[in-house]
């Protein structure tokens, strides 16, 4: 549903741009406490499937 191949497997605030997220968003994501974030120093990453499976979670969660 979420598929974007265009995206390498770890996921940056900039690619979540691309998923049409704006870039306020994309960061507020990656300095969620219930998202998967990876934290490499200061950058932050996120696992594509992690990220696709996390988001697929809160569509559930928010139809019941």
């Amino acid at each position: 549903m979420y598929e974007n191949n265009n995206t390498t497997e770890m996921l940056t605030a900039e690619d979540l741009q691309n998923f049409e997220f704006s870039r306020s968003m994309a960061y507020a994501f990656l300095n969620r406490e219930d998202v998967p974030v990876i934290r490499i120093g200061k950058r932050k990453f996120i696992r594509k499937e992690k990220f696709l499976a996390w988001l697929e979670e809160q569509e559930r969660t928010s139809t019941k």
